[in-house]
């Protein structure tokens, strides 16, 4: 193996990486988004208001932790 097949092969292999961690990333910020809505549904089932309050604010819950959560993953590697 040459020295510029090894190249190649770390050069794949970090982009795999790289697209791997990105990937778990996303699926991360599905997961806390998806949380704070169903999590916010459950509460609107159990109180009755006249509008889903706890669906909206969970939402922005997770939403703002998925955000918060991408700055700090994307600034630390």
């Amino acid at each position: 193996m040459t020295s510029k097949d090894r190249e190649d092969l770390e050069s794949a292999r970090k982009q795999y990486n790289t697209y791997l961690r990105f990937s778990a990333l996303g699926f991360q910020m599905i997961g806390m988004v998806l949380a704070g809505v169903l999590g916010g549904n459950w509460l609107d089932g159990r109180i009755t208001l006249g509008f889903p309050l706890f669906t909206l604010v969970g939402s922005l819950l997770g939403i703002t932790g998925a955000m918060v959560f991408l700055f700090k993953e994307t600034r630390s590697k």
